[in-house]
């Protein structure tokens, strides 16, 4: 699962312990914050999260992509089926498909 897909499925719970936090300071240091103020900065806190966790999950992705053209994939057809990302030596592709062999037995005329 993507850092973003949790955020965005926990999206209203972080909100409410955003708007929390910024309550339980306002009580540490003996202050009152407006109803408005919580709001604009909760919202911004959310969205900043958003975004990180966006910019991770997609920093991730490049990356796995950049890493993954460096690494040679083999790539064996015997038969006309193709084993992608397969060792040639594997015993995967040592598989061979035989179909069974039906004979028919006749007793008299049809």
């Amino acid at each position: 699962m993507a850092v973003s897909d949790a955020v965005i499925g926990n999206l209203t719970m972080i909100y409410v312990a955003i708007i929390a936090g910024i309550k339980a300071y306002g009580l540490v240091i003996g202050r009152s914050f407006s109803g408005g103020f919580v709001l604009v900065v909760s919202t911004t806190l959310v969205g900043l999260i958003l975004i990180a966790s966006l910019t991770w999950d997609l920093s991730r992705k490049v990356t796995h992509a950049i890493s993954r053209d460096h690494i040679h994939v083999h790539e064996m057809c015997k038969g006309g089926i193709c084993w992608h990302g397969v060792a040639v030596r594997s015993p995967a592709s040592q598989v061979c498909f035989r179909l069974p062999q039906h004979q028919q037995h006749h007793d008299g005329p049809a």
